[in-house]
């Protein structure tokens, strides 16, 4: 008796902890714009999979859940169409992971430029400290 009970609670202790891991089905994707000075006075549109998802200004971040798979991420100085010279970075997306892209504006003698890069979430956590989510950021 003592045996079936434990055995009965060993599998509903089963079926509940593959149930919450079954509930997490989508990433979360960050856009991170801190640029600082140069650029503060645009605002980056973001894409993914050449969708618009977002404008940021100046220390501002969004977040945006993402169905597994390879998503294509792009930045560029507005627009409301991705542009087939923005930089693409590739990332495959995994369910229930959290990926940070920083929006990074390197000023050159002739020509600006734009691209996303994908950071680590210590570095996101030292950027984040002085940024605000836009919630709204069309």
């Amino acid at each position: 008796m003592k045996t079936t009970k434990l055995f009965l609670l060993l599998i509903i202790a089963g079926l509940l902890t593959s149930l919450s891991y079954s509930q997490e089905t989508k990433a979360k994707v960050y856009f991170i714009r801190s640029t600082g000075f140069q650029g503060s006075a645009t605002a980056f549109t973001a894409f993914i999979d050449k969708q618009l998802v977002c404008k940021l200004n100046n220390k501002k971040y969004s977040i945006h859940e993402l169905e597994p798979g390879e998503h294509v991420f792009t930045v560029q100085f507005g627009g409301k169409k991705a542009k087939e010279k923005a930089e693409p970075i590739t990332i495959n997306i995994e369910a229930g992971k959290t990926y940070y892209i920083q929006m990074i504006f390197q000023t050159g003698l002739f020509v600006n430029n734009l691209y996303c890069q994908e950071v680590t979430e210590n570095s996101a956590k030292t950027i984040l400290i002085d940024c605000v989510e836009d919630t709204e950021c069309f």
